[in-house]
């Protein structure tokens, strides 16, 4: 793969990583506002993880997305990035999984 054709997926994972990242944690506050995450979830999240729990990784994961725009050609953030959306779930975790596999195929490939 050539170094423009990389240029693009990293700079598509970064624009990933930014909606991502702004959904997941407009969602964790909307949801301690007074429970209207609802209207950005659009999948389940683990069962066996707490109200607020993943309210916690939800953020974490949406802070971690924001920084990570930064470090796109870092493998290991975008496996952390990787686990922590699929923790999280809903529409903001999916779009950082995307990202996060995006940059994983940008760097390895």
């Amino acid at each position: 793969m050539n170094s423009s054709t990389k240029k693009t997926l990293r700079g598509l994972a970064r624009v990933l990583y930014l909606l991502g990242g702004i959904l997941l944690d407009l969602g964790a506050i909307l949801d301690i506002a007074g429970g209207l995450r609802g209207l950005l979830d659009f999948s389940t999240t683990v069962p066996s993880l707490g109200s607020l729990v993943g309210l916690l990784i939800a953020i974490v994961a949406g802070v971690l997305a924001l920084v990570g725009m930064g470090q796109v050609s870092n493998p290991a953030l975008s496996v952390i990035l990787i686990i922590l959306g699929y923790l999280a779930g809903g529409l903001g975790g999916i779009i950082v999984i995307i990202g996060a596999v995006i940059a994983l195929v940008a760097d390895f490939v």
